[in-house]
């Protein structure tokens, strides 16, 4: 009787406190050095690719965070620390995340090539990022115009005057007109991230 009790409280506790993937878990133990008497009813937990989404997204949002601290600080080089401490893999994704004008190539961005990003998503509204080159936004654009046009190309160009060496770039709460190349961390309160670039 008093094991049930016993037990009832170690399984609360492992549930609030013990992360997937610790050495102790990983080879049958409860966390706190328990001898895992009851680990048969209780079998590891193996990662899902919906795992993986979920560690993505906490990365982005992660990331977002730490570019909102680094335009209180040193610019361009707390961004690049930025990217260090936020564990993204160079090949993957941009770092530091650039926009730019049609005249700038589409890439992966790094401090050696800078290019723009062409795999932007938002944290907040969770859009994919459009872009359109030759032009900017008309300065009558408003949140419930993007909430309501995108990401349908022919309500979009409703609102977009031609200007060479221009690019747009939107979701469907933030819009931005580029000619320069741009480091996204100056771009606040954007809310963008590379979303990963394949190969």
């Amino acid at each position: 009787m008093a094991d049930d009790g016993l037990d009832q409280l170690l399984d609360e506790v492992e549930s609030k406190y013990c992360q997937p993937g610790t050495g102790s878990r990983a080879e049958g133990k409860r966390c706190g050095g328990h001898d895992g008497r009851r680990g048969s009813k209780h079998p590891v937990k193996i990662a899902s690719a919906d795992d993986e989404n979920v560690d993505d997204l906490i990365d982005d949002i992660l990331d977002v965070r730490l570019h909102e601290e680094s335009k209180t600080q040193n610019g361009k080089s707390t961004s690049q620390q930025s990217c260090k401490t936020s564990g993204q893999h160079p090949s993957k994704k941009c770092c530091p995340v650039y926009l730019g004008g049609s005249l700038i190539p589409f890439g992966i961005g790094t401090s050696v090539s800078e290019r723009a990003c062409n795999k932007l998503r938002c944290t907040s509204c969770d859009f994919n990022i459009v872009t359109f080159d030759d032009y900017k936004w008309d300065a009558s654009c408003d949140y419930l115009f993007f909430r309501n046009s995108m990401p349908e190309h022919s309500k979009l160009q409703t609102k977009m005057v031609r200007k060479k060496g221009s690019r747009v770039y939107a979701c469907q709460c933030s819009w931005r007109s580029v000619q320069q190349l741009t480091d996204l961390s100056a771009e606040q309160p954007l809310c963008w991230v590379c979303g990963k670039h394949s190969g």
